[in-house]
C-alpha cells in the first residue's frame, strides 16, 4: 500500500499487526516512518525506540530514528545514532549520505571538518568498488551530444522545478537527452518529463553496477547527477565512472567527495573565485546564476496588501526544513524580533505538525528572550497551492545559516515576498540566497554579518512602499530574470557541456591519446 502511494491502508495494516504483537519490529519501524512523513513526530519517534528495542541490532531503525530525529532539529542526536547505524553495518552508503549531509546544518561545524568527512566517504566509496570504466579521452560520439541525468526526483520534488528547463529547453540538434529515473512513484510531473526527452530510462530498483553498465552502453558522453548526499542517491553509479564526464548539479549544496566526479556546476555568487567551496570536483561556472526555476502551473495569484496591513503588525518567516534551523539561525532572528518591537515570526515545517516539536522551539527562542506569544508555529499545507498562499502572511522572509533555501526562496520571491540572506565565506550552502537574491536585483538583501542581516531585515519591514511596490511587481520582475528564463539558461548550459568536451578531446590530443574512450572495464585503483 505504501509503495502504491496509499499511506492510510499501509497505516491500518501496520496498527493491526501491531495491536497483535505491540513490540513487532517491522511494523513499529515502518508505521514511525509513516507518522514521521505526516508530521507526528512523537509518535513515529516512540514507535522507532520500539522497533530498536526489539532489535537492537537493526542498522535500518537506527537511521529511521536519525532522520525523524533531524526533521526536529535535533541535529546532534541525528548523527549519534547515524553513528550507532554505520558501525552496525559499515557499508550503509545510505546512512554515510544521511549523516554528511546533515552535518550541512551544524553552524558550529568548520567547513574543513565538513568537507574532509565528504573526502574521506569518498576515498572510502571508489576503494570499494572493484571495478571502473577506463576513460584516456572522450567518445568521439558522431552526432548531438549525449547527455544523462540521473536521479530519483523526477516527480513534484524540489528538485523538479529546477531540472525542467533543461529537460523542456534543450537542443535536440545540439544535445540528446536521457533521463535514468530512479523514481519510486511517478506522478504527472513525471509523465510530463518523460514528453520532453527522448530517452527515458527507468533503474528503481537496479543495482549500480547495472546501471553503470546500462549507461555505458548508451554511449553517454555527460552524466549528471541531480542528488549528491541527498535521498536514494546513486553516487556508486558515479564511483564506478560510466561516463567519460561525470558532473554533478542542483541537489545537493556541497562537494560529493567522489574524484571520479569530475565537476560541480555553480556561479560566482554561490562559490566566489576568490572563496570558492571545498570540493573535490572541479567547478564549471555558469554566467549570473546556476540555477534555473521553473514555478509550479498551480501557484495562486500574489496578495498585493503587505502582511502587516491586514494583520495589524510586522511578520518575518520562514518555511524552510526545521533541520536548517540552527543555533546561528535562531540567535540571528532572535536579534531581528528585539530589533523590532511587536513583530511576529511565522515558521512553518512538516515537524511543527507535532505540539512537543513546538514546545522545543519556544524554549530554543526562549533563552534568547522571545516569548512564546511572538512564535506563529505551523505544519505543512497538504497541496501546494494553499502552502503558497501562507506566503501572504508574511512581509519579509527570513533564510537560514549556514544551510540557506533554495525552493523556499524561489517560492517567496514569486508570492512577491522578499527574502533577506547572510552569506558564507567559502560555504556554497550558505550563498545560494546570494545567487538567487542577486538574479532577481534584490542583492541589498544579501548580507555579510549577523548585525548586517537584522539591519537589512529591519530596514525592509519597515519600508511599506517597497513591500508593496514588491508585491505588485516581483513576479513578474523574476519570470523575466536569468531565474526563470530557460531557454536562455538551457542554452548556456550546453555551451558548458560542449566546451568541457572539447577541452577533454583537446587535452587527449596533447597527450598524444585516442580520442576515442578506451571503453574497457578496468580494476579500481
Amino acid at each position: 500500500h505504501r509503495r502504491l502511494g496509499n499511506p492510510e491502508a499501509a497505516m491500518k495494516c501496520f496498527e493491526s499487526a501491531l495491536e497483535v504483537d505491540s513490540k513487532m519490529n517491522l511494523a513499529s519501524k515502518n508505521l514511525g516512518a509513516i507518522y514521521g512523513s505526516m508530521g507526528r513526530m512523537d509518535d513515529a519517534i516512540r514507535l522507532t525506540r520500539v522497533a530498536i528495542d526489539s532489535n537492537r541490532q537493526d542498522a535500518e531503525a537506527y537511521n529511521n530514528l536519525a532522520l525523524l530525529l533531524r526533521d526536529q532539529c535535533d541535529v546532534d542526536a541525528c548523527l549519534e545514532n547515524l553513528d550507532i547505524c554505520i558501525s552496525l553495518e559499515p557499508e550503509s552508503r545510505h546512512a554515510g549520505s544521511n549523516r554528511l549531509m546533515s552535518l550541512n546544518y551544524q553552524s558550529e561545524r568548520s567547513r574543513e571538518e565538513v568537507f574532509e568527512a565528504h573526502r574521506s566517504w569518498g576515498s572510502c566509496v571508489e576503494s570499494s568498488v572493484s571495478q571502473v570504466f577506463s576513460w584516456d579521452g572522450a567518445r568521439g560520439n558522431s552526432g548531438p551530444l549525449r547527455v544523462g541525468y540521473i536521479s530519483p526526483d523526477f516527480y513534484s520534488h524540489s528538485v523538479s522545478y529546477f531540472i525542467h528547463s533543461a529537460l523542456k529547453y534543450h537542443d535536440p540538434a545540439f544535445v540528446a537527452v536521457t533521463c535514468y529515473s530512479d523514481v519510486a512513484m511517478e506522478d504527472d510531473k513525471t509523465r510530463q518529463f518523460k514528453e520532453l526527452v527522448p530517452q527515458w530510462r527507468t533503474i528503481c530498483g537496479r543495482r549500480d553496477d547495472e546501471v553503470a553498465k546500462l549507461i555505458y552502453d548508451d554511449g553517454i558522453d555527460i552524466l549528471v547527477d541531480l542528488t549528491g548526499h541527498t535521498g536514494n542517491n546513486r553516487l556508486g553509479v558515479f564511483a564506478r565512472k560510466p561516463a567519460p564526464v561525470c558532473i554533478t548539479w542542483i541537489g545537493y549544496p556541497h562537494t560529493t567527495g567522489l574524484t571520479r566526479m569530475d565537476y560541480r556546476i555553480s556561479d560566482e555568487f554561490a562559490d566566489p573565485k576568490d572563496a570558492p567551496g571545498l570540493t573535490t570536483e572541479k567547478i564549471l561556472y555558469l554566467p549570473e546564476c546556476f540555477l534555473c526555476y521553473t514555478p509550479p502551473e498551480t501557484a495562486p495569484p500574489v496578495v498585493l496588501k503587505p502582511a502587516q496591513e491586514s494583520y495589524g503588525c510586522i511578520t518575518f518567516g520562514c518555511f524552510n526544513n526545521l533541520a536548517k534551523v540552527s543555533s546561528l539561525t535562531i540567535r540571528m532572528w532572535s536579534k531581528l524580533l528585539h530589533e523590532v518591537p511587536g513583530s511576529r515570526l511565522f515558521v512553518k515545517s512538516k515537524a511543527l505538525a507535532c505540539p512537543k516539536v513546538q514546545d522545543k522551539m519556544r524554549a530554543a527562542f526562549a533563552v534568547h528572550g522571545i516569548q512564546a506569544s511572538r512564535l506563529d508555529l505551523t505544519g505543512l499545507q497538504p497541496q501546494t497551492g494553499s502552502h503558497l498562499h501562507m506566503y501572504s502572511f508574511i512581509d519579509v522572509a527570513l533564510d537560514t545559516a549556514p544551510y540557506a533555501g533554495t525552493t523556499t526562496t524561489c517560492e517567496a520571491l514569486y508570492m512577491g515576498v522578499p527574502v533577506v540572506t547572510l552569506k558564507g565565506r567559502g560555504i556554497h550552502a550558505q550563498n545560494v540566497g546570494a545567487s538567487l537574491l542577486s538574479a532577481v536585483q534584490l542583492g541589498d538583501l544579501v548580507t555579510e554579518t549577523e548585525e548586517d542581516f537584522v539591519k537589512q531585515a529591519a530596514a525592509c519591514a519597515k519600508n511599506l512602499p517597497r513591500l508593496a511596490a514588491l508585491r505588485a511587481g516581483l513576479r513578474t520582475r523574476m519570470l523575466r530574470s536569468v531565474l526563470c528564463d530557460g531557454p536562455r539558461h538551457v542554452a548556456r548550459l550546453e555551451r558548458l557541456y560542449a566546451g568541457v568536451i572539447s577541452d577533454l578531446a583537446r587535452s587527449n590530443t596533447s597527450l598524444n591519446i585516442q580520442e576515442s574512450a578506451t571503453g574497457s572495464l578496468a580494476e579500481a585503483q
